[in-house]
């Protein structure tokens, strides 16, 4: 095939999905449209971000950059002048995304529920925000009345199933009834913009693949330690049925392509089972980087601290009374309700004597550094490095308890895996912990009174390092299995596809073995225009707003 004539993309985001499911429940033909895709277009793993978590993945999909360009290294960020923090969104992202991107070069643009483009930005067409999007009662969409025009349409719109319904028994069938209506919905809203549109690029994101995940895999995992043989005939093949409806309604999509359209399947990280917490504060506290305060309130809440009176413990016996409405009163936070002001905070921390901190998800490490922290006491140079080099090596040296294994599986200095200049943003050090089935939470509030710990209720599934990326078209080679791709590459590869401008700034590269040999896009410049961050209708979100989309993290198993 050879052609000058600029392809057209459609984007089918699967959050969360992953081979280590899709390739044995394909070949036991359960999935036969990705199966097709797989043995007719070409397909192989896909790296993620590290930490490979929402916000930053879904960003450097969209930029093609690395977060050291992008700034959005978690779903969380410290708010300046403070060791408080606050959930992200689009407006702290500082590249230029494909939807921006696409629309200055005068293609017609769809992006629907793609997480990290809320608040919504002008494009040429249509973008319908994803998470963070707070609700569906503040503007999530351009043009403004995209909502209203969708509810006419199809009937409805769901923004998020909400994954806390399935942490009881009594939620789940509830649960997986909304998760289904949710991606009918998506589908049919989908299909209805596409339509109206007729866009260059069209793009949606199924976000049940992830939250399915997030929920249900002991039900699936015999060997999770909360799996339960009970609920295995019922429950069991939960996410494999879920995976199974998505791709019957990949089917229209595959069939609605013409010759020129390039489709592609694509998710931001993978997924695998979840077993323990690793409270990293409480690591650091207990090696002597970390201090609280030494007045008598600060010392009276470390004391009843450990001894256990802690938000996990607090909330988990309340479940066990059935009491799980009081739950906004103890999880973590940031000192909203009855009872957090008694829990142990960064508020109790002695910032003069402490040297480090953990805030996000998985395993990010910060040090307290002067001039950059507002309490700072780590001098930048020759005291920053030894103080790191120091952490680094007792961190490679922790391990569980229960079983004597480490539970660190990589340790990387922030300058190691990102570059740019928003590389002061990042953690100082990142980890990556064992199989990542431990995942490293980093508390304003802490969490429990324990290093390592046991799951005992709540998500069962966690993120894993690498994604899914399947490509299907005239453009083509079938039968290709890449290795090495990361999500950086995809936006440069779309832009190639669509005789569009590459910005030199972009990380990524063009994927071009998934090419037919004679493939040629029309000619294009080298270099296409490279500008700051998109701004969003409206600003930031309110205080309301965060609690909300900090409640909707948690309920995901993320610091929020």
């Amino acid at each position: 095939m050879s052609t000058t004539k600029p392809g057209k993309i459609v984007v089918l985001g699967l959050d969360g999905a992953t081979f280590d499911l899709i390739k044995p429940w394909a070949a036991e033909g359960h999935l036969p449209v990705l199966q097709r895709i797989m043995r007719e277009g070409a397909y192989g793993s896909l790296g993620s971000t590290v930490p490979p978590m929402t916000a930053p993945a879904w960003t450097s999909f969209a930029t093609g950059c690395n977060p050291g360009k992008h700034r959005l290294y978690d779903w969380i960020a410290r708010e300046p002048d403070s060791y408080r923090f606050t959930p992200v969104t689009a407006l702290d992202g500082t590249a230029p995304t494909l939807y921006s991107m696409l629309s200055g070069y005068g293609r017609k643009v769809v992006a629907l529920n793609v997480p990290m483009t809320y608040p919504p930005v002008p494009v040429n067409g249509v973008m319908v925000s994803g998470m963070p999007t707070p609700s569906t009662d503040v503007t999530f969409t351009y043009p403004n009345n995209t909502y209203q025009d969708i509810l006419n349409a199809i009937g409805d719109y769901i923004l998020y199933p909400d994954p806390g319904e399935a942490y009881s028994d009594s939620g789940i069938d509830s649960f997986l009834e909304r998760l289904y209506r949710s991606a009918d919905l998506r589908m049919q809203a989908f299909a209805y913009l596409r339509q109206r549109e007729t866009p260059d690029f069209a793009m949606m994101v199924v976000n049940g693949t992830d939250t399915v995940s997030h929920a249900m895999w002991k039900y699936m995992d015999q060997a999770h330690p909360l799996h339960d043989a009970t609920q295995f005939d019922k429950y069991g093949n939960a996410i494999r049925d879920y995976y199974r409806h998505v791709d019957g309604l990949l089917a229209g999509i595959v069939e609605s392509l013409d010759e020129n359209t390039t489709l592609i399947i694509m998710s931001d990280h993978g997924f695998g089972p979840f077993h323990k917490f690793i409270h990293v504060n409480n690591w650091l506290i207990q090696q002597g980087f970390m201090s609280i305060k030494p007045d008598l309130r600060s010392r009276f809440k470390q004391t009843t601290f450990d001894m256990g009176f802690s938000p996990m413990n607090v909330y988990n016996t309340l479940m066990r009374f059935g009491l799980g409405k009081l739950k906004r009163e103890v999880v973590r936070g940031q000192g909203q309700g009855l009872l957090k002001t008694l829990f142990l905070s960064f508020a109790d921390v002695d910032w003069s004597r402490t040297v480090a901190y953990s805030l996000g998800n998985v395993g990010q490490i910060y040090l307290n550094v002067a001039g950059r922290e507002p309490q700072g006491v780590v001098q930048p140079g020759e005291e920053y490095e030894q103080v790191r080099a120091q952490i680094m090596e007792r961190l490679a040296q922790l391990r569980d308890p229960a079983t004597g294994e480490n539970v660190v599986e990589s340790i990387y200095r922030r300058e190691e895996i990102y570059h740019g200049d928003r590389l002061e943003q990042a953690a100082d050090i990142v980890f990556i912990p064992t199989r990542l089935e431990y995942f490293g939470f980093g508390e304003y509030e802490f969490g429990s009174h324990k290093i390592i710990e046991s799951m005992q209720r709540g998500i069962s599934g966690t993120h894993r390092l690498n994604g899914i990326f399947l490509a299907y078209g005239a453009a083509v080679q079938p039968g290709v299995e890449i290795e090495g791709a990361s999500l950086v590459d995809l936006a440069p590869t779309i832009l190639h596809l669509m005789s569009a401008p590459i910005p030199d700034e972009m990380d990524g590269r063009v994927l071009h073995d998934i090419f037919q040999p004679d493939y040629r896009p029309a000619p294009i410049v080298t270099s296409g225009e490279w500008s700051q961050s998109d701004n969003g209708q409206d600003g930031g979100l309110t205080e309301s707003q965060k609690q909300v989309v900090a409640d909707r993290l948690r309920g995901l198993g993320y610091v929020g």
